[in-house]
């Protein structure tokens, strides 16, 4: 006995769809609305979503003074979250980075600005949808990758030719640069967002960095996953010293202090200067070398050499 038939997409309603979305004024439209008018598209839509292992890096800035506890650095209370690309005002979700350098083009910090960057770990695994993994989107961005994916190989988008187009369709509309001012266009993105991750299965959803130009990934994360399965590295505080305008992609920074260690309670317990390492005995060699935008030491084993 076989089971109940799958949906299938319709494609004379997706396309009708699209072109009611397209058309579209968002500034008087609500994320209820677009919601209804997407639900053709994901009656049937068909995506691999994909999970990672724990021991994934993750990154977080913030432009900000000194902070005192890792609260700070984590995901915002719900009554002062405004509205983002992945989630409605109030409704807090951690947005990070798998480059210490992207959150940067995010926050877009000013010279002389103050900010935070915190680095975290994941401990179990992170089960996530996925939008923006184009060849058409990387291409509008601008993207140096040669690839439109988050591992060594090209997203694959199964399913047959609408299927598809509503994934460059989500793709395109999710990743459109939103200029200062013109926050009411995030409505469709969260319409987009919720659609596809808001499901008990998935921790969070994951796309390119739009600010970046789609040359690292960004993770929207549900709290409970953050606050269960994110393990505290490191914390840094630096200032802004410069920012190279003409190739785009570069942030001079001072590392004014850094943090490794946490008290029971979250207080970030600082440790008053940068990175510094100590040779342990006479004729001991360190290799320095920036990963990931900052310096790191290993021993002539290749082991890394925690900082003091």
């Amino acid at each position: 006995m076989s089971g109940p038939a799958l949906p299938v997409l319709n494609p004379e309603a997706v396309r009708a769809a699209i072109g009611a979305i397209r058309g579209l004024d968002l500034r008087g439209s609500s994320i209820e609305e677009i919601s209804e008018l997407l639900t053709p598209m994901f009656r049937g839509y068909k995506a691999i979503a994909p999970k990672f292992q724990p021991g994934l890096r993750l990154f977080r800035t913030r432009i900000c003074d000194k902070p005192l506890h890792i609260s700070e650095l984590s995901y915002p209370p719900a009554p002062l979250t405004p509205l983002g690309r992945v989630n409605r005002p109030g409704s807090p979700i951690l947005y990070c980075c798998t480059s210490r350098s992207a959150p940067f083009f995010e926050s877009r910090p000013e010279i002389g600005q103050t900010v935070a960057i915190v680095w975290w770990i994941t401990t179990a695994p992170l089960h996530v949808n996925h939008v923006g993994y184009t060849a058409s989107v990387f291409q509008t961005l601008g993207s140096n990758r040669e690839q439109a994916g988050w591992g060594p190989e090209p997203a694959r988008v199964p399913g047959e030719d609408i299927n598809v187009q509503v994934a460059e369709f989500l793709a395109e509309t999710f990743t459109r640069a939103v200029p200062k001012g013109s926050e009411y266009l995030y409505k469709l993105s969260v319409a987009i967002a919720e659609k596809l991750f808001l499901d008990d299965m998935f921790d969070g959803l994951l796309y390119p960095t739009v600010q970046m130009r789609a040359n690292a990934d960004n993770f929207a994360l549900k709290p409970r996953f953050a606050v269960r399965h994110l393990r505290f590295l490191k914390a840094e505080f630096a200032r802004i010293n410069g920012i190279d305008a003409v190739r785009e992609f570069t942030f001079g920074i001072d590392v004014l202090d850094t943090a490794t260690e946490l008290t029971p309670e979250g207080t970030i317990v600082w440790k008053g200067h940068g990175d510094q390492w100590t040779l342990q005995s006479q004729g001991e060699e360190l290799y320095l070398k920036v990963e990931d935008g900052g310096w790191v030491a290993r021993d002539s084993t290749g082991r890394l050499v925690d900082p003091d």
